[in-house]
């Protein structure tokens, strides 16, 4: 499919975002959140899906702090979601959605970002519904998904086998390795892995009662969870979203990327997620 979405930049403190975007500036606000692993932009998560999904909604794709043509920077001093929670923020409000809430629909880091961004005090207010895919918010992942995260020795190859441990084989092999190979070798490879490097002196993580916090968020929060995905544990969808008064599961076939895989299929199943989240908001007057 061609592209059919713009692309802008906006800069902030000295520090960039590249995003895309299409559709109507009067129709809902929907932002996608992109994944994490080397090579991640909004183009390789969720470029043939903004079209569609354009025809609905007013579609905001950024690349993250640290991917794609935004600036490669990383904070070690706070979780991974906030910096970015910001950069989100200061794009909407940018594009004039001060007052404006949005849905937030990610993959994987992306939808954890989502998740977190319900219980991030200053951002909830601006959320309309959240929709992650294969995204935990934290917990659930899986032991030898965490260790293919966190290696990629710079080839075409490694990254072929990266993408096909995520999602098996599909027509879009070839074009997805060759994005994330772009990606990855224009500073993506250092802003990854610079997090992970161990530090002598690191104290315990602070305790964490995730997900069970999300029994204080009134929105539709939406998990879905691929039925061969080797990056979490079964069942983690039910988990995450069984504490959120409007949460629910949602379960498809195939691996941790659907939307990779199967962009007009996502597509259409987001778009109706997202006229019964607009349900479930209609019949539940405090969460409006």
């Amino acid at each position: 499919m061609t592209a059919q979405y713009s692309h802008d930049t906006l800069t902030t403190h000295g520090l960039v975002t590249h995003y895309l975007h299409a559709g109507a500036e009067d129709a809902p606000l929907l932002v996608l959140l992109h994944e994490g692993a080397f090579g991640a932009s909004a183009a390789a998560s969720w470029g043939p899906l903004i079209p569609l999904l354009a025809e609905e909604y007013r579609v905001i794709a950024p690349d993250l702090y640290g991917y794609g043509a935004s600036s490669k920077v990383v904070q070690f001093d706070a979780a991974p979601y906030d910096l970015r929670l910001h950069q989100v923020g200061a794009l909407l409000d940018h594009l004039g959605a001060q007052d404006a809430r949005v849905h937030l629909v990610g993959n994987s880091f992306g939808g954890a970002m989502a998740l977190r961004a319900a219980l991030t005090e200053w951002f909830a207010p601006r959320l309309r519904s959240v929709v992650s895919f294969g995204g935990t918010g934290g917990p659930y992942r899986t032991a030898d998904g965490l260790a293919r995260l966190g290696r990629f020795d710079g080839t075409a190859e490694d990254m072929e086998e990266l993408v096909r441990f995520a999602n098996g084989d599909f027509p879009g092999l070839a074009e997805q390795v060759a994005s994330r190979m772009a990606g990855a070798s224009a500073g993506n490879y250092r802003a990854i892995l610079s997090p992970m490097m161990p530090a002598p002196f690191a104290a315990a993580p602070p305790a964490d009662a995730y997900p069970e916090t999300l029994a204080a968020t009134g929105i539709p929060v939406v998990a879905v969870a691929g039925t061969d995905d080797p990056f979490v544990e079964p069942g983690w969808a039910q988990r995450v979203t069984a504490p959120a008064p409007l949460g629910r599961a949602v379960v498809v076939d195939g691996g941790h990327s659907p939307n990779v895989v199967d962009p007009a299929g996502t597509a259409r199943l987001i778009l109706a997620v997202l006229r019964e989240n607009e349900e479930l908001l209609d019949h539940t007057p405090s969460a409006n």
